[in-house]
């Protein structure tokens, strides 16, 4: 049980922070409790990201069509930090490796001040660095995840970004 509340919590936290970095798709959804919520995503690429991890099927990451995404969802519901070192965008790349590793020096070499305070968040589980995103929906999203409470995600203007951070 100690085991499966760990990797759900990796999930989450590789999840969060690749929805932040920008080449990785914004609207990449949260983690899904069932993969019903899935099945309402129109972006395909997302919707599979989506039931691969509801399920934990990496036959899901295979047909994503972006590679990024594809790796970032393979080292999701494999919990392998190998395919972070094949997406291509190197902020991604870090933000990837430092959720995966649990490692925050891999979240200081990001770039843009809102996806480093994103992975922070993640990494140390603390929703100070949520705060310092300048971004609202980003923001939200974050403390939604962070502090697991559906309420922010309700503030959420973005209409699939809002969908995902509700599906859990």
């Amino acid at each position: 049980m100690v085991k499966s509340n760990f990797s759900k919590n990796l999930f989450s936290k590789i999840l969060i922070t690749l929805t932040i970095v920008g080449s990785i798709p914004f609207n990449l959804p949260a983690i899904a409790k069932d993969n019903g919520e899935c099945y309402s995503i129109s972006d395909s690429d997302s919707k599979n990201l989506c039931l691969a991890t509801a399920k934990k099927d990496t036959s899901y990451c295979y047909s994503i069509s972006q590679s990024d995404t594809k790796n970032a969802c393979l080292a999701k519901v494999k919990g392998d930090t190998s395919y972070c070192y094949s997406i291509s965008n190197y902020d991604a790349k870090n933000a990837c490796l430092g959720t995966v590793k649990n490692d925050t020096s891999y979240c200081y070499s990001i770039s843009d001040s809102d996806d480093k305070n994103a992975c922070l968040a993640q990494v140390k589980s603390d929703t100070s660095y949520c705060y310092s995103i300048n971004k609202s929906d980003q923001k939200n999203f974050c403390l939604g995840k962070v502090k697991n409470d559906t309420s922010y995600c309700y503030s959420i203007n973005n209409a699939d970004l809002k969908r995902r951070c509700l599906a859990r």
